[in-house]
């Protein structure tokens, strides 16, 4: 095949994704397999990608250090790529790699940590660079961000820069021809992440709506249910109801049956004495647990709001656990680790699940640290590591040394095409 054939076949071809895979080294694209999408990637005889796209969006990454190298070994004609996908990083700079590739046209900064405006200017250099992202970024707060770019400095990109970026721009310029240039692109992301937009819908906008029309939380709504067609006094039964309405009346958002065999079989096989769980949520992973509990177990559960707590108090006293089985206690996480001790009578955990915001999962894990509340050998199960994500959370557990890792990769309940992970750590001791 020609060149120019090259190019035409390979802007057609679907991206290089390795977008949402908490990388935070640019080596590890080397070992991560990509996103799967609707069209199977195009390979070389040499097994090297021939697309020229790459997405990169959604990690953690803080550098691009060897990126020209690793770039090579993935794909047939790096020096073709056209598109790149850096947003949701944290890059603190705009790495001069990036100038080296003359063919890119689209690049993707948003979402990161770049701060100084002199940045930008680096990018002057590529000819054909024609849409470029840097919202979300630190630099939009300095003075002087919307006058970065001068036509002067870079004309072919100055025609289609974000108004956010042209001195005096006036909103409604954009032609409609422009506007239908980007309607392929913009049905093949719908596509491309309807199962992301269909859970968008069900737990944003339609519950929201319920919400406003009946004057009651879902979990409210989910326990009315559950009075009217649950057995009192059998947490099979009300796990059971609840996953019907989840799947027939309204998304609810909660573990599920498919974790939570997995939470199940590891209370069974550890026989924690006192179990922690952060996230109470409407009571499902609760009633999960306290089923299994071996004979004179202990599980306390925190929960930050306290309409939600009022909800899961009812439906684990309907299951028939008492306040000597389950301890309900309502509060943030951050408050309630360090009074544990005095307070609840709680010196270690056995077992803890970490089930409530995922960005609090790295904060939480390091209370659990300082307090001394993890003996040597103790599990900590921690839900959605993979979506929406705990990278940080991850990335410590794996490089402090402290913990034995295992991950049970799954997907959202109703939405199995989005995948999701339980993580599984092994405390060793503070070493």
């Amino acid at each position: 095949m020609s060149r120019q054939g090259y190019v035409n076949s390979s802007v057609q071809e679907p991206p290089l994704d390795y977008s949402f895979r908490s990388i935070h080294v640019i080596q590890d694209l080397v070992s991560e397999e990509p996103r799967s999408g609707l069209r199977p990637l195009k390979h070389s005889k040499s097994g090297k990608s021939v697309t020229q796209s790459l997405w990169l969006n959604n990690n953690v990454l803080s550098d691009l250090r060897d990126f020209n190298q690793v770039v090579s070994q993935l794909l047939e004609h790096p020096e073709n790529l056209a598109w790149i996908d850096l947003s949701f990083n944290d890059l603190t700079s705009i790495d001069p790699v990036l100038t080296t590739f003359f063919n890119l046209s689209v690049l993707y900064l948003h979402g990161n940590s770049i701060q100084r405006l002199g940045e930008v200017n680096k990018l002057a250099v590529l000819p054909r660079l024609r849409s470029l992202t840097l919202h979300g970024n630190p630099i939009e707060e300095e003075k002087g961000y919307s006058k970065v770019w001068s036509p002067a400095q870079c004309p072919a990109l100055w025609v289609s820069l974000p108004i956010s970026l042209h001195p005096k721009a006036q909103i409604g310029t954009m032609s409609p021809a422009i506007a239908l240039a980007f309607l392929p692109l913009v049905v093949t992301l719908l596509v491309r992440y309807r199962h992301y937009f269909r859970l968008l819908v069900r737990t944003i906008l339609l519950r929201s709506l319920r919400d406003c029309l009946s004057g009651l939380q879902i979990e409210e709504r989910a326990f009315s249910y559950v009075l009217t067609h649950a057995l009192p006094g059998d947490p099979d039964h009300i796990l059971t109801t609840l996953d019907h309405w989840s799947s027939h009346c309204e998304y609810l958002s909660h573990m599920g049956p498919v974790k939570g065999q997995i939470l199940m079989r590891l209370v069974e096989e550890k026989a924690p004495a006192c179990v922690l769980e952060l996230g109470t949520y409407c009571g499902y992973s609760t009633l999960l647990i306290a089923r299994v509990l071996s004979p004179g177990s202990r599980l306390l559960t925190v929960e930050r709001d306290p309409r939600t707590a009022a909800v899961a108090e009812k439906l684990i006293r309907l299951a028939g656990f008492d306040e000597r089985t389950v301890e309900l206690i309502v509060g943030s996480s951050e408050e309630v680790i360090p009074c544990l001790r005095a307070q609840h009578q709680l010196s270690r955990t056995d077992l803890v699940l970490l089930a409530h915001r995922p960005r609090y999962y790295l904060r939480d894990l390091q209370l659990l640290e300082a307090h001394a509340l993890l003996p040597a050998g103790a599990t900590v199960l921690a839900d959605h590591v993979l979506f929406p994500g705990a990278p940080r959370f991850l990335q410590y557990a794996k490089s402090c040394g402290r913990y034995r890792c295992r991950l049970h990769h799954t997907g959202i309940l109703d939405f199995p095409a989005i995948k999701d992970g339980i993580a599984q750590l092994t405390y060793a001791g503070p070493g």
